[in-house]
Formats: structure tokens, C-alpha cells, sequence
């Protein structure tokens, strides 16, 4: 065992020669006994920090790109979906108004067929009068849709009406004359009248 004062056994590990030494250096070959770390030169340093920046850029550059690629993705997914969906609101809406537009073409017809029956139901009533089955005069009539097939509800085939040949109008604003049944088929355009009910 060595004491401080006393110089230790070493062995230089270039050239293998044993001494007793307290100095740092082979007394042979002057390679030191204990090895200096090397560090790296200071360019080195900063090249490889540098580097690692770079890196750790590019890496963050490449996932900024990927979610905004992925979310510009999505931005454009959704708005395909609402042009589509606001494509089929609009074609719903079209066929909507088109078919209101039908029906509302199809009620005005058969406003024109009643109207049409109500002249016939006159017509008729007047040559009744001339022929002296009616008193007259004959002044209008007036037809009323019974039980359903009224000129509003679509769904029905055929009209029947309760018809007014007016022949006098009350004192308390009612109407009274001779009563005629009517129909009228609305896919035909067809009416028919007779008198009573």
C-alpha cells in the first residue's frame, strides 16, 4: 500500500514499463497515465446541435403538413357532404314546389268545372221555367260539395254537389229556389245535373 508521500507503482499502458512515479507521464515514453477525455471540437458541437434542430424541424414541419393535410381532408369531405346535402334539399324542394304548383293547377280546374256545372244547373232551371215546370225568375245558382269531392281534396275521383237554381232572395239574406243534384269527374272533366236530390 502506498502512502502519499511514497510514488505509486505504474504501468504505462503504451509502451508496458513499470515504474514508481508520482507524476502524470510514463518516464519512458511520456504517454500519460490517465487518459483525458477528448472533447469534441466546438464546431462540432454546434454542427450536431444544428443538426438535431434541423431535424426535430423537418420532423415538426412533416406533422404540421400531415394534420393540415389531414384537417384540409376533412374541410373539403365536409363541405362535399353539405353541397350534397343542400343539392338534395334543393331537388326536394323543386319537386315540392312543382307538385304544389300541380295541385294547385288541378283545384283551379275544378273551380272552373263546378263553376261550370253551376251555369248548366241555370241553364237548365231557366228552360224549365219557359217550359212551365218552374216559377222563375232564375237569377244564379250555387253548388255545394256533399259528403267529400270537393274541389280542395285531391284524393277523390268524382265531386257531388247539392245545387241552388235561385229563383228568390229572402228578406234575411238566405237564397231560395229549386233544388238540383250534380257530380262532376274530375279526371274527365265531365259534369252531369239533374233536378231534386
Amino acid at each position: 500500500m502506498s502512502t502519499p508521500d511514497q510514488p505509486q507503482s505504474r504501468i504505462c499502458r503504451k509502451c508496458s514499463v513499470q515504474s514508481s512515479s508520482n507524476g502524470d507521464f510514463c518516464p519512458s515514453c511520456g504517454t500519460a497515465y490517465v487518459r483525458r477525455s477528448r472533447r469534441p471540437p466546438r464546431k462540432a458541437v454546434i454542427v450536431s446541435l444544428v443538426t438535431l434542430v434541423l431535424v426535430a424541424g423537418v420532423g415538426t414541419g412533416v406533422a404540421v403538413k400531415r394534420h393540415n393535410d389531414a384537417a384540409e381532408r376533412d374541410r373539403v369531405a365536409a363541405a362535399e357532404a353539405r353541397a350534397e346535402q343542400q343539392s338534395a334539399e334543393d331537388e326536394a324542394q323543386a319537386e315540392a314546389d312543382a307538385q304544389e304548383a300541380a295541385d294547385d293547377t288541378e283545384r283551379s280546374l275544378r273551380r272552373r268545372l263546378v263553376r261550370a256545372l253551376e251555369k248548366e244547373v241555370t241553364k237548365d232551371a231557366k228552360e224549365k221555367v219557359d217550359d212551365g215546370l218552374l216559377d222563375g225568375p232564375i237569377k244564379s245558382s250555387q253548388c255545394t260539395a256533399m259528403g267529400g269531392g270537393s274541389t280542395d281534396d285531391l284524393t277523390s275521383l268524382t265531386g257531388t254537389f247539392e245545387c241552388l237554381a235561385v229563383n228568390k232572395e229572402n228578406d234575411d239574406g238566405t237564397l231560395s229556389g229549386y233544388r238540383y243534384s250534380g257530380t262532376a269527374e274530375w279526371a274527365t272533366g265531365s259534369i252531369t245535373w239533374r233536378l231534386g236530390g
